[in-house]
């Protein structure tokens, strides 16, 4: 008996046509899911492009976040958006900013990009030679000064992440000065804690700040692992860590914390169970090691989440134990949020009953210090995008909560970096909060907007940094955007009004609705002017458009 035939569907996709294979025509196809492709269909043109013949027919490598989303027509429709990237965009702030924007204008829509990220790169006006050799840690600076960066470090930054032993620093500190030994790898923790006591205490970097970046990589890179890694291996990584998260780019943070993650996990420091012969346990107290395995995977999992990228994960994915509550330091706080991030995966899809009870969780807890609730907030900012991003509904009495949760996140922020404390959620979490009060566009939510623009104003005029300027020109075009479009309803509301009146009383009529098009175009065009990274914006099309068709966020199309 013959079997059906197969039918071919009138329109194949993309790569399932230039890999000449049978196509069922749905988003995405069968054929495209086992074989890994990125299933897409043309829709400007039917016209074949020629191919060279030999092509090869292997599936493409998978992309990060920011290429596959970038590649994306600005016409491409939200359903096929969320189903193409939904995994890997559901905890990213930079996805979640480009959707924005593309709902509200998606001609004007800001690029792909994790704006506000930090406060930007820190860089000498005249750089120093990159083929330089670095210098021995003790030919950088005195001693004195050594000490007085260490002191910024266990003031400013040892509260937050808690896992150097104090007193053994400053001995080991002395000891490595007065005495000849040649250079050793807890040179990379000195000269990381110097490091990070520069950032804290300087708004600008210094030569000294370089060199010690430069001195604590070296011991680092030169480091010959012959077997586990050891506790300052460990440390001075994840120092390593923490410098970039603040400073440096969002793909270099990603690959040194996860180059600290394996080798946590080589050094069997992560597991609560007694060591077995390949798994190795290195010589630590136990809340300590429950320390450094905790903020590594902190900056590792947000790291990962920012940009959709893959989070290191251990065989045996356990959470370390919380550790214990010390005196004037709050790293348990930041450290308790860690269980609620790891199950924010992107893989682990949460119905709405999962979120609104996550959401009250976070919102429930007590962080005191500026740094802990800003990760409180940014924690709540991740929680609220995974709500708007699937379409659920929030109480009004938990928005209540969150929006004072923001305005306490504003606080903390505008406190931060008036005492020089440039932590990374300084910059972000302002921004995303001006992104997010703009998704759930309330009158309560609007009406946080000037207290958000104006701490997003005074980080930027802080930290004048390419960086911090084009985050803010992105928020002042994503509240002009939105503020046009309002406009445009209120003329639509004025002129139903108008026709309204004339059917009841023909000789009385209501004034024409302003012409709004025309208004504002100077404030636009001075703002285009002072962020390079608006260029593209077409003012002429911006201002003269017809915005009454489109969509605001969430309504119909």
């Amino acid at each position: 008996m013959n079997s059906p035939k197969r039918k071919r569907a009138h329109l194949a996709c993309k790569p399932c046509r230039e890999r000449k294979r049978k196509c069922d025509g749905r988003h995405p196809c069968i054929t495209c899911t086992e074989w890994g492709y990125d299933c897409y269909y043309e829709t400007s043109t039917r016209r074949r492009t020629p191919r060279a013949t030999g092509q090869a027919t292997t599936a493409s490598p998978a992309r990060p976040l920011s290429e596959q989303l970038s590649n994306l027509p600005a016409s491409t429709t939200e359903s096929e958006h969320y189903g193409l990237n939904r995994d890997m965009e559901a905890n990213s702030g930079a996805a979640f900013v480009r959707k924005l924007g593309l709902r509200i204008d998606p001609t004007n829509a800001p690029r792909l990009s994790l704006f506000a990220w930090n406060l930007g790169s820190r860089q000498l006006s005249t750089p120093l030679n990159a083929g330089s050799t670095a210098l021995p840690i003790v030919e950088i600076t005195s001693l004195e000064h050594m000490k007085s960066l260490a002191q910024v470090y266990f003031d400013k930054v040892d509260p937050c992440y808690g896992f150097i032993n104090r007193p053994q620093f400053f001995e080991r500190l002395d000891i490595r000065w007065n005495s000849s030994e040649t250079p050793n790898l807890y040179d990379s923790i000195l000269a990381g804690v110097a490091a990070i006591g520069c950032l804290f205490s300087q708004r600008n970097v210094t030569v000294t700040e370089v060199h010690l970046v430069r001195s604590a990589y070296a011991s680092l890179d030169n480091h010959q692992l012959l077997g586990p890694p050891s506790i300052d291996l460990l440390i001075g990584w994840t120092l390593r860590s923490i410098y970039l998260r603040i400073t440096d780019s969002p793909h270099s943070t990603w690959i040194a914390s996860s180059t600290l993650m394996h080798l946590v996990e080589a050094s069997g420091l992560h597991s609560e169970s007694p060591a077995s012969v390949l798994l190795p346990s290195a010589q630590c107290d136990p809340d300590t090691r429950r320390r450094l395995v905790g903020v590594a995977r902190h900056i590792n999992t947000w790291t990962s989440f920012d940009l959709g990228l893959s989070l290191v994960s251990f065989q045996k994915d356990e959470m370390p134990l919380p550790p214990s509550s010390k005196p004037g330091d709050y790293t348990d706080e930041i450290l308790g949020l860690l269980p609620i991030a790891v199950s924010l995966h992107p893989g682990r899809l949460k119905d709405e009953t999962d979120l609104t009870s996550t959401l009250f969780k976070v919102l429930s807890r007590t962080h005191t210090e500026p740094p802990s609730v800003m990760a409180q907030c940014n924690t709540v900012l991740c929680i609220i995008r995974r709500i708007h991003t699937q379409n659920l509904d929030m109480s009004s009495g938990r928005t209540d909560q969150v929006l004072d949760l923001f305005k306490k996140g504003l606080s903390c922020a505008r406190s931060l970096v008036a005492s020089c404390s440039p932590w990374h959620q300084a910059a972000n979490v302002p921004f995303q909060i001006v992104c997010v009060l703009l998704v759930m566009d309330t009158r309560s939510s609007l009406s946080m907007l000037p207290e958000a623009m104006q701490t997003l104003s005074l980080i930027t005029s802080t930290y004048d940094t390419e960086t911090m300027r084009e985050a803010y020109g992105t928020a002042c075009l994503l509240v002009l955007l939105h503020q046009q479009r309002r406009k445009s309803d209120i003329a639509i509301f004025g002129e139903a009004l108008n026709v309204h009146q004339q059917e009841r009383n023909p000789i009385v009529a209501l004034p024409p609705p302003p012409n709004y098009s025309s208004q504002d175009s100077s404030w636009l065009e001075a703002l285009v002017a002072d962020f390079p990274g608006l260029e593209r914006v077409d003012l002429d099309q911006f201002l003269n458009m017809d915005m009454t068709g489109n969509a605001l966020l969430g309504g119909p199309e």
